[in-house]
C-alpha cells in the first residue's frame, strides 16, 4: 500500500490526487507497527513459545489503536494539509496526532523487535536461525523505507535537494533488495517442499509479479 500510493501519487501534478494518494499511503503506514508485531508473535510461536495471553490481547489492541488512527486520517486529524509549494516534493503537513502516531509506531515496532530477537535465540538448527537472521535484517527495509520522514525534515530537504533525493533513491532500491531477503527467509517458514522447489517457486513469483512491476 505504502510504495503503490507512493509511487502512483509521484507520477500526477493534480493537487486533489496527490493529497488522496499520500493519504492512501498512510494506511499502510497505520498498519505496518501492528503487522509487524503480529508476525513476530507467530515467529515467537512457532519457536514453541505461543502466547499465554498477553501477546494474545495485545495484537487486538494494537490493531484497534491502528483503527482509530485510520479514523483519524479519514476525519483529517491524523495529518494536516497538503503542502505544494515547499521543494523538494509535495507532502502533509503534521499535527498533533502525528507526533503521537510516532510514538506509537515506535514503541509497537519496539515490541516486535523484542519478539524477533526472542525467536532468534530461541531457534535450534544454525539453518533455521541463518534464515531468522535474514528476516530480522529484511524487517529493517520496510520499516525505514515506509516512515514519512520528509514530514519531519521539510527544512533540510528544501536546503538539500540533491542529498534528499539521492537519499531516496538509494533507500528504495535497499528497501527492495531487503523485502526480497524478507520474503526468501519467510518462504520457508511451514513450506512442506524441498528448499530447492520453494527457491524455483519464489524466483518465478519475483519475477512474474514485484520484479516486473518495479520496472514498470
Amino acid at each position: 500500500i505504502v510504495f503503490t500510493a507512493e509511487a502512483i501519487g509521484s507520477v500526477t501534478t493534480q493537487a486533489t490526487l496527490i493529497d488522496l494518494w499520500l493519504r492512501v499511503q498512510w494506511v499502510g503506514i497505520i498498519f505496518l507497527p501492528p503487522a509487524f508485531f503480529q508476525l513476530s508473535d507467530a515467529l515467537l510461536a512457532s519457536t514453541g513459545k505461543p502466547s499465554r495471553g498477553k501477546r494474545f490481547w495485545m495484537i487486538r489492541l494494537v490493531y484497534l489503536a491502528a483503527f482509530g488512527f485510520l479514523a483519524a486520517l479519514v476525519m483529517g486529524w491524523l495529518v494536516g494539509p497538503l503542502q505544494m509549494t515547499l521543494s523538494p516534493a509535495p507532502h502533509l503537513q503534521t499535527t498533533v496526532l502525528t507526533d503521537l502516531f510516532v510514538l506509537y509506531d515506535l514503541g509497537v515496532l519496539s515490541m516486535a523487535a523484542y519478539n524477533f530477537l526472542r525467536a532468534y535465540q530461541r531457534t535450534v538448527t544454525s539453518t533455521s536461525r541463518r534464515r531468522m537472521g535474514y528476516l530480522l535484517a529484511g524487517g529493517i527495509g520496510p520499516i525505514l523505507g515506509s516512515f514519512p520522514f520528509l514530514l519531519f525534515s521539510t527544512s533540510f530537504a528544501a536546503n538539500h535537494p540533491i542529498v534528499f533525493w539521492s537519499v531516496a533513491v538509494v533507500a528504495n532500491i535497499v528497501v527492495g533488495f531487503m523485502l526480497v531477503v524478507m520474503a526468501y527467509a519467510v518462504a520457508f517458514f511451514d513450506a512442506f517442499w524441498s528448499d530447492r522447489v520453494v527457491k524455483k517457486r519464489l524466483f518465478k513469483w519475483i519475477l512474474r509479479g514485484p520484479f516486473t512491476a518495479s520496472l514498470a
